[in-house]
């Protein structure tokens, strides 16, 4: 598998080195940590990354609403997006799945934990939706 070049949008200081800090020492993935979707976009165009993970609520917009400007209804999506949140999935799920979003994780107690959920979806992201030719 090849190592996957991941964007993570957080805006929660605490959060994003967390979830870099985990994700890279203990399973060996590449991150780069932005706090919004404007500097998301930004990364994206100037970057190559697999899978944006991307927390339900930020600053200048929700997660949903950016994976709706990167995929617009693609499919198979122009870049896999993972909504981590810690709202309740059932009632955004289906109109995040609309919007373009891939998968979803619930942050729940991910901060104190090893995050092997999260790190599990982008592996099954990734192996799913990027060429590795």
């Amino acid at each position: 598998m090849i190592t996957p070049n991941i964007l993570l949008v957080e805006d929660s200081d605490f959060m994003s080195m967390r979830v870099v800090e985990v994700l890279e020492a203990t399973h060996g993935m590449s991150l780069t940590a932005v706090k919004t979707a404007e500097e998301a976009r930004t990364r994206i165009e100037t970057g190559d990354f697999d899978v944006v993970v991307v927390n339900y609520e930020l600053p200048d917009e929700t997660g949903i609403e950016l994976a709706d400007s990167l995929n617009a209804g693609d499919e198979p999506p122009e870049i896999p997006v993972i909504l981590l949140t810690g709202r309740e999935l059932e009632p955004i799920a289906k109109k995040a799945s609309e919007k373009g979003v891939t998968e979803f994780v619930y942050k729940g107690d991910h901060a104190a934990a090893d995050m092997d959920v999260l790190a599990n979806r982008i592996k099954v992201v990734v192996d799913a939706y990027v060429d590795t030719d």
